[in-house]
């Protein structure tokens, strides 16, 4: 971004902070939508272009949105796009920053550990028990930034808690999102393409770590399609 955007998204920061203290007796849809509007606002206070594909109606279906991670604004951004009330898996030490680990607080982030299996085992169970009641999440499987249009590998167990929970998967793509991390002028609309949901039925005896590699290879096939 240019370095007037990087000063307006520092001047955003505050309301979006003092917002987040009058949430706490709030419902979590009641914040959700709140934080959502946040998000909305950022991308047009900054004059970002969007392009969003929807190839299904995703509105009142609980699903599992598999997306891959290029930079640090894509949680913003999928918050802005997003039809229905969900939360991230997210890291737990995002939890400690200031404005995003309050906000992260508020809509109830499932946090992991990089090197913790007993919490990671926790975390995947918490994970099916919020999809069993109702609420979709949001993964990045690679686990880190990619920082490019390049995808990484996917980690073993990203799509368990879709399976426990008997829930759609949504397969998520990004294109130049990592861009917005660099000062400068963006060089292209950010895209995000929501593939059609895949039902229960159809994955549930492939097993997990197939299935993650067959989601893996449709993201970086919209990829090259976008960049082609």
């Amino acid at each position: 971004m240019k370095l007037i955007q990087w000063l307006k998204f520092a001047l955003l920061l505050f309301p979006v902070y003092i917002s987040s203290l009058k949430q706490k007796h709030r419902t979590f849809d009641q914040r959700w939508f709140t934080l959502k509007g946040w998000c909305e606002k950022f991308f047009v206070y900054l004059k970002i272009e969007i392009k969003a594909t929807y190839r299904s109606d995703l509105h009142n279906e609980t699903v599992y949105y598999v997306s891959n991670h290029q930079g640090q604004f894509d949680p913003i951004l999928l918050m802005a796009l997003a039809k229905n009330p969900m939360t991230f898996i997210s890291k737990e030490e995002n939890l400690k920053l200031p404005v995003i680990g309050k906000w992260g607080r508020l809509i109830e982030f499932i946090t992991f550990k990089r090197e913790d299996f007993d919490a990671n085992v926790t975390m995947l169970r918490q994970s099916a028990r919020v999809l069993k009641e109702d609420r979709s999440i949001l993964i990045f499987p690679e686990g880190t930034r990619s920082r490019s249009n390049e995808l990484l590998a996917f980690k073993p167990g990203a799509l368990l808690p879709a399976y426990l929970a008997k829930v759609s998967i949504v397969p998520v793509t990004q294109i130049h999102t990592h861009e917005m991390d660099k000062m400068g002028q963006l060089k292209h609309t950010l895209e995000v393409i929501y593939d059609e949901p895949i039902p229960y039925v159809e994955y549930k005896d492939i097993p997990y770590v197939d299935m993650a590699t067959k989601i893996h290879d449709q993201i970086e096939s919209n990829i090259k399609k976008a960049l082609s």
